[in-house]
């Protein structure tokens, strides 16, 4: 393609030689400003749908709280209750828990289960506190608070009897909700 572009620049030139000096000016600012006002957007392709975003390995998500999540390519939820979830031995590739079901996360009842579950777990759409208010014994989001630094999707894996933690933090506003869902997914595949 560069051969085609200098070709046609050399062209140019030569046709220069033949105009008068204002002429062979405008033609030049006008064929520079053709040849690097037209530059590629780099970044997210606006026609690529969300489905098409993550291309990862299959993975099984359980969600608490929400129905409303959109579909991810190669991602399938399963909707759950977190009290069936945290006294069965289902296994997902990660559980994911949004803002809907948070007050009921914050229970202290749930803290064996955020010990001993095998599978990442995501608090996604954290927007002022930390994970540790349903991670603690007598934490909550209450008295958790930490302004609006926070990381956005916050989560953990038990690993060894130590929980790994994980921060996603919105990169700018314009960050949706959809966004914020691949990325996550694809630290789940590049991480598990």
């Amino acid at each position: 393609m560069w051969k085609y572009i200098l070709l046609s620049y050399i062209i140019l030139l030569h046709i220069l030689f033949e105009v008068s000096k204002l002429k062979q000016v405008l033609l030049f600012l006008s064929i520079t400003l053709l040849l690097f006002g037209c530059t590629v957007e780099e970044g997210r392709d606006s026609n690529i749908s969300i489905e098409e975003l993550y291309n990862g390995k299959w993975l099984d998500i359980g969600v608490v709280g929400s129905a409303e999540l959109p579909d991810v390519g190669n991602v399938k939820y399963e909707y759950v209750e977190l009290n069936e979830v945290s006294n069965s031995d289902r296994v997902f590739d990660a559980l994911l828990i949004t803002p809907e079901a948070f007050e009921e996360a914050d229970q202290n009842k749930y803290i064996d289960f955020y010990n001993s579950v095998d599978y990442p777990v995501f608090f996604f759409g954290i927007e002022d506190f930390q994970m540790f208010a349903f991670i603690n014994e007598n934490m909550t989001i209450e008295n958790s608070s930490y302004g609006d630094d926070a990381a956005y999707v916050q989560g953990f894996k038990n690993i060894n009897g130590k929980k790994e933690g994980m921060q996603l933090v919105k990169s700018n506003t314009s960050d949706s909700d959809e966004l914020m869902l691949v990325r996550t997914f694809n630290f789940i595949n590049d991480k598990f």
